[in-house]
């Protein structure tokens, strides 16, 4: 899927990129305990670079060590998969099966388009499913290269009316086969995530959202709104057209489901926890572009038709009480969520910086520097830093980005 940003008339105020910074955990009083609890709370994280994992999981943890990562993923507590989306995703293991029922709806296009032009059908799907269990109950957890070969000893790449489909077929079935819920991929082995059965994780009738979370079931609104309460507490303040872009509902189920976040968090029989991230939302507007401001709107004030933002109710206040943490510069890896994670992101940068990020338009980014809540350079991986406009905004600048990455190298060698 593009990671490109939508085309922003007018930018959000600087102040929501210094919010979102807060309510990512990258300041120590929202950072959490433990890599695994801070992929909880943000519910999925980007995983398309195995690389750049440990890196995004280290910076909203406290104190947490790149070892400390591949323990997680050792133990099974933190998994890689396509639960929503086209992107490779990062999730806790409690959450992995109930998020990919309640979106898996929105594959069913993919499914399809796959069987008819490369025939992919129910039987060959099975059937693969079948190889990998039985070979991954024989030898256990598997690398790519083993399961792709076993599949095509098994006869499973053969042509399709006359043609070699074996290379769609090859990724088809890894990614079908995960966002069905039989396979999933847990410890890191160089890098690489092994493929596992994912049977053993726990049911999607097990989450937050109770049981029946796919479309159409009696839980699917419920599951709905959890995945926008999580998002918006922990990437807000955020638009319905963010959530869009980040699950692929339409708007309108966007819209529908942060509202109902808003409604659950704001009940008297809500059992709020700060500790744990659960804290009501409320809506906001951005008033006067870049150097604007946010508005809280008051609990009778009606949403607007359009450009209402859900945040936490708490984070201007955290913004306050740590706002030189927010300012601070801060190292972030490729397709780090601060970045991608949103449709509109003109609070963090603007087009200069998204062609610094991604200068081939590829969908290939480069790890970020951000400083003062924008994007102020990118460090290539084996490259030394490249400032947005060729120099550095400041000696000051200079040295707190050199600070900001050996920091982080230092944790992610430990």
């Amino acid at each position: 899927m593009s990671q490109r940003p939508a085309r922003s008339g007018v930018p959000l105020p600087r102040e929501v990129s210094l919010l979102r910074i807060v309510a990512h955990g990258l300041v120590g009083a929202t950072a959490a305990p433990t890599p695994v609890e801070a992929v909880r709370r943000q519910l999925a994280v980007q995983g398309q670079q195995v690389s750049a994992v440990p890196h995004a999981l280290v910076v909203r943890s406290r104190g947490a060590t790149g070892s400390d990562v591949g323990a997680a993923f050792a133990r099974g507590d933190l998994v890689r998969s396509w639960p929503m989306r086209g992107t490779v995703h990062i999730t806790a293991a409690v959450d992995h099966h109930w998020l990919r029922v309640a979106l898996m709806h929105r594959t069913q296009a993919w499914v399809r388009r796959s069987e008819a032009d490369y025939g992919v059908n129910e039987a060959l799907c099975e059937r693969a499913a079948e190889i990998a269990l039985d070979l991954i109950a024989e030898r256990g957890p598997l690398t790519r290269s083993a399961l792709l070969e076993a599949w095509q000893e098994a006869g499973l790449m053969e042509a399709f009316r006359g043609e070699d489909v074996s290379a769609y077929r090859r990724r088809h079935l890894l990614v079908r086969l995960q966002r069905e819920g039989v396979l999933v991929q847990g410890p890191r082995s160089g890098n690489e995530h092994l493929v596992v059965d994912a049977g053993p994780l726990p049911d999607a009738d097990s989450g937050p959202a109770g049981v029946g979370v796919g479309r159409g079931d009696p839980g699917h609104a419920a599951a709905l709104a959890e995945i926008a309460r999580r998002y918006a507490t922990s990437h807000g303040p955020v638009s319905a057209d963010d959530l869009a872009r980040w699950t692929t509902l339409p708007k309108r189920e966007a819209a529908r489901a942060l509202e109902d976040a808003l409604e659950e968090t704001g009940g008297e029989g809500y059992d709020a926890d700060a500790e744990a991230a659960r804290v009501p939302l409320v809506r906001a507007v951005a008033e006067g572009g870049l150097r604007g401001r946010l508005r809280v709107l008051g609990a009778g004030e009606p949403a607007p038709r359009t450009g209402a933002l859900y945040m936490r109710a708490d984070l201007p206040d955290l913004l306050r009480a740590c706002r030189r943490q927010a300012l601070a510069a801060r190292f972030l890896p490729s397709f780090d969520e601060l970045h991608v994670g949103y449709k509109d992101r003109s609070c963090l940068t603007d087009a200069s910086g998204e062609h610094l990020i991604c200068p081939a338009s590829n969908g290939m980014f480069r790890p970020l520097l951000v400083d003062r809540g924008r994007v102020v350079g990118v460090r290539p991986v084996g490259e030394g830093l490249l400032w947005l406009g060729g120099t550095a905004p400041s000696a000051r600048a200079e040295r707190d980005a050199a600070r900001a990455v050996a920091a982080v190298e230092k944790r992610l060698a430990q």
